[in-house]
């Protein structure tokens, strides 16, 4: 996440407070919101008790160039 310049807060906001979620691939299931400028997708499994985190991504971003 450092190397892409996401914070654990914000990859927690993005899983408390989704704009979109839906399936992923293997089972998992991903969270994605915008947060500043930038679209954040959060890749993660879901366990009876937790959520485990398995990538953290930027998406292309909102209001500027692609």
């Amino acid at each position: 996440m450092r190397r892409r310049g996401i914070s654990e807060e914000e990859a927690r906001r993005v899983l408390e407070e989704p704009i979109e979620e839906g399936e992923a691939n293997f089972g998992r299931f991903y969270a994605q919101k915008v947060v500043g400028h930038r679209r954040i997708r959060v890749v993660y499994n879901q366990g009876a008790d937790e959520i485990v985190v398995v990538s953290v991504m930027l998406l292309r971003r909102e209001g500027g160039r692609s």
